[in-house]
């Protein structure tokens, strides 16, 4: 029997109202979604397209100013995760899953697809992740273990750099970080790093708030590390004992690349790429839920293209 539970989206974004507007629109079947605009740009432009009873943005003092690299985007997700278990207890049900995705995803398989597949991996969690602290290299050990500055920015690019770089280069010549986590009576935790973009079941999610409650600590490593979204919530969850519930069944082994551990999404291996029209085939012949990134303006040829013929949605959208 079919399982009504809804699915809980997540959903950072910063840009591009029209194109949340049609992800929300699109994904609006048995879900909620709470949403993060970044604080650096208004609000507005996006509640006056976006809204309804299952549409819950983040209000003014939960939003966070995003700092690429910085820890004010995992404070962003810790905030959306409160806003969401929030509702999940007044909620009759718990959600099913809890996706994490960004404003510019955009799904490639249909609402029963997307159900369908959660039904039938109830249990599963969609996190991969590697052990850095393990493979001690250079490229890693540069993100976790300097005290790296990047949760601000100044009046001009430039100047935010050369500010950063001092920062940077004074304070870690002071002192370093371990590459693995220090906790109480001796006991450290290894650091995992992998794709920011994931689907959890809500006991992890309930796990993840208590046990950031009990150990600050952990914030406090990752506040000056780059890019630690990608590797606080791997951290917490592959030292759990909900480490093995992944769909690899633990960790996996090191890879330089980020996008080799993407969940459910269709990631460039650049993380950079606009997916368009010609990648449509590579899409259509995909087992992935979503790809990012694309937009309403550069993918919209794509978005039409996956709306009719993956989708089976046969109205235009119009901006």
């Amino acid at each position: 029997m079919e399982d009504r539970k809804k699915i809980a989206y997540l959903i950072a974004a910063h840009n591009d109202p029209a194109h949340l507007e049609r992800l929300i629109r699109v994904l609006d079947d048995r879900a909620d979604f709470f949403i993060h605009i970044d604080k650096k740009q208004s609000i507005a432009p996006f509640t006056k397209r976006i809204n309804g009873p299952n549409v819950f943005f983040l209000a003014n003092q939960d939003r966070i100013k995003v700092y690429w690299g910085g820890f004010s985007q995992v404070q962003a997700t810790l905030n959306l995760l409160e806003r969401c278990l929030d509702t999940n207890d007044r909620n009759p049900s718990p959600y099913k899953k809890v996706v994490f995705m960004s404003g510019a995803d955009y799904p490639i398989k249909n609402n029963d697809y997307i159900h369908r597949f959660f039904d039938e991996n109830k249990a599963t969690n969609f996190i991969r992740g590697m052990n850095v602290t393990k493979a001690d290299t250079k490229k890693y050990n540069y993100c976790i273990r300097n005290y790296l500055f990047f949760n601000f920015a100044l009046y001009t690019p430039s100047l935010t750099r050369l500010v950063r770089k001092v920062l940077n280069v004074t304070v870690n010549w002071v002192k370093k970080k371990p590459n693995y986590i220090s906790m109480h009576r001796g006991k450290h935790l290894d650091v995992f790093h992998g794709s920011s973009w994931w689907a959890l079941n809500i006991d992890v999610i309930k796990y993840i708030r208590q046990y950031i409650s009990d150990y600050p600590e952990i914030g406090n490593y990752f506040r000056y590390s780059l890019a630690s979204d990608e590797k606080f919530f791997h951290t917490l969850f592959f030292n759990s004992v909900f480490a093995n519930t992944n769909l690899y069944r633990g960790e996996e082994p090191y890879t330089p690349f980020t996008s080799a551990f993407a969940n459910l999404h269709i990631i460039d291996q650049s993380l950079q790429k606009w997916f368009d029209l010609v990648d449509f085939d590579q899409l259509k012949n995909a087992d992935q839920l979503f790809v990012r990134k694309v937009s309403s303006t550069r993918s919209k040829t794509l978005l039409d293209r996956i709306d009719r013929d993956l989708l089976g949605r046969q109205h235009r959208y119009e901006t």
